[in-house]
C-alpha cells in the first residue's frame, strides 16, 4: 500500500519525536544515576596515617646551687705558675667531676667584686678586702651561669665595685642578681632567663628560657628593715621565685635563732625555696610551711684551710612541667629576660599569665676543696654533709624520700 506524501511526512515526524524522547530519557536517567552513585571513602588506615598526632612537650630543668666562690686572695696565689703568670683555669680545673653537662645551669654566691685593680695577697688577707681579677671570668663562665652579688664583700672595692662586676659578668653572658645593700630594694629581685629544656615525645630536646625571679638579701651586719623582705611578695605573687640570704655568724655548725627568724620571714613571702650562706661552714636544713630552707651551703671555691671550711653542700634541684598554652607564653617572654632590670615582670603582668607550678625535687652533692681545687666529694664526705644537713629528715618532710 502506497502512503501519500502527507502520511509519510507525519510518520517521519513521529519517528523523530520518538527518537528525541528516547535520547532525552537516556540522558536524564544517566544524570540521575550519577547523582545517586555513592562516594567511595578512603580506607580508614589511610585517613589515620594522614592525621599526625600533636607533639607533646615537657619543660624540664636541672640546676646546681653552690656555696661561696672567689678567685681572689689565696685562690689567685694558688693559680700562679712558676713563671709568675696566672693560670686562669686553675680554680675550675676539677669542676667537671660534678658532671657539669648534666645541669642546665649552675648558680653560686660570688663573694668578691670583679675589678682590674691590683690588690696584693697581703692586703686581701690583712684587710679582708677581696678583689677578683677579670681574666678569670671567661673560665668561670664555662661553669657558672648565674651569680649572687648580695654579700658582705662585693663592696670591698668601693662604689665602683658593683658596676665593674656587672660589666665583666655581662661581657661573659653570666646573669647576676642581688646587692650588698639590702635597702636598695630595686635590686632585691631580678628576673632571670632560667635555661630549660623542651623535651619532646621522641626524647629530642630544644633549648628554652623560663622567667624566674632570683631574690637576695645581705644581712650579715644587721637585721631586716621593714619593706626589704616584703619587696619580694609583689614578685612571688605572679612568678616563681628562688630566694637567697647572706646571713649568720661565721663558723657555726647550726643556724642561730636570728638566722631561723629571717629565713622564716623570707619563706612567708612564698618563694619556691630559701638557700642561705655566709657562715663558711655547712649548716642544717629544714622544711618550713612546705618550703625547703638550707641555712648554709659552705665554701665551694674558697681558700680557708680548716676542715669545715674546705667542704660544701651543693643543692641539686630539678623540675618537669607540661608545656601548655600558658607556659608557651612564659617561654616567649623568657627570650627577652637577659638584661639587668629588664621589663619581663611587667610583660608577665600585662599578659596576665598564670604562675607556673614548678614542683621541685632536691638532692645534695658534697664538694671537697681540701687540695686547693674544688672537686666532688667522695662517699665518706657525702655522708657527713648529709648528716650535717639532717638531709634525710628534710626529704621526708618534703615527701621526697
Amino acid at each position: 500500500m502506497r502512503l501519500s506524501p502527507d502520511t509519510r511526512r507525519r510518520w517521519q515526524l513521529t519517528g523523530y519525536i520518538l527518537f528525541g524522547m528516547i535520547v532525552l530519557v537516556t540522558i536524564v536517567s544517566g544524570m540521575m544515576a550519577l547523582r545517586k552513585k555513592p562516594v567511595v571513602s578512603q580506607p580508614q588506615a589511610q585517613s589515620k596515617a594522614e592525621v599526625k598526632p600533636e607533639k607533646q612537650q615537657m619543660i624540664s630543668g636541672h640546676y646546681l646551687f653552690n656555696g661561696t666562690i672567689i678567685w681572689g686572695r689565696a685562690i689567685e696565689k694558688w693559680s700562679t705558675q712558676k713563671d709568675g703568670k696566672l693560670d686562669y683555669t686553675h680554680p675550675f680545673s676539677q669542676l667537671d667531676s660534678f658532671d657539669r653537662q648534666a645541669y642546665d645551669a649552675w648558680v653560686a654566691d660570688l663573694e668578691c667584686p670583679i675589678t682590674n685593680k691590683t690588690v696584693s695577697f697581703t692586703t686581701q688577707v690583712n684587710e679582708l678586702k677581696f678583689n677578683c681579677r677579670p681574666e678569670f671570668v671567661r673560665d668561670a663562665a664555662k661553669y657558672f651561669n648565674i651569680l649572687d652579688l648580695a654579700n658582705n664583700h662585693t663592696d670591698n672595692m668601693g662604689s665602683d665595685g658593683i658596676p665593674s662586676t656587672r660589666k665583666y659578668l655581662e661581657s661573659a653572658r653570666v646573669q647576676y642578681y642581688g646587692h650588698y645593700d639590702p635597702s636598695v630594694t630595686s635590686d632585691v629581685c631580678e628576673t632571670i632567663a632560667l635555661p630549660v629544656r623542651l623535651v619532646n615525645d621522641d626524647k629530642s630536646e630544644e633549648q628554652g628560657e623560663l622567667p624566674v625571679a632570683f631574690c637576695a638579701w645581705h644581712y650579715f651586719y644587721r637585721t631586716p628593715r621593714t619593706g626589704e623582705i616584703e619587696a619580694m611578695k609583689a614578685v612571688s605573687d605572679v612568678m616563681p621565685v628562688f630566694a637567697f640570704v647572706h646571713m649568720g655568724a661565721e663558723y657555726n655548725k647550726t643556724a642561730q635563732p636570728t638566722q631561723v627568724a629571717i629565713a622564716h620571714q623570707v619563706a612567708d613571702q612564698n618563694p619556691e625555696f630559701v638557700i642561705a650562706n655566709n657562715p663558711h661552714w655547712v649548716q642544717n636544713s629544714e622544711v618550713y610551711k612546705g618550703k625547703l630552707i638550707v641555712y648554709s651551703t659552705g665554701n665551694f671555691i674558697f681558700d680557708q684551710l680548716d676542715s669545715e671550711g674546705m667542704r660544701s653542700a651543693s643543692i641539686d634541684a630539678s623540675f618537669s612541667i607540661k608545656n601548655d598554652e600558658n607556659t608557651k607564653k612564659w617561654l616567649e617572654i623568657g627570650k627577652q629576660c637577659k638584661a639587668f632590670h629588664d621589663d619581663c615582670l611587667q610583660m608577665v603582668h600585662d599578659q596576665k599569665l598564670v604562675k607556673p607550678k614548678l614542683n621541685l625535687t632536691y638532692k645534695v652533692v658534697a664538694g671537697d676543696n681540701s687540695n686547693h681545687v674544688t672537686k666532688k666529694g667522695d662517699a665518706v664526705l657525702q655522708k657527713a654533709i648529709e648528716e650535717r644537713l639532717n638531709w634525710q629528715a628534710t626529704l621526708k618532710s618534703l615527701g621526697q624520700n
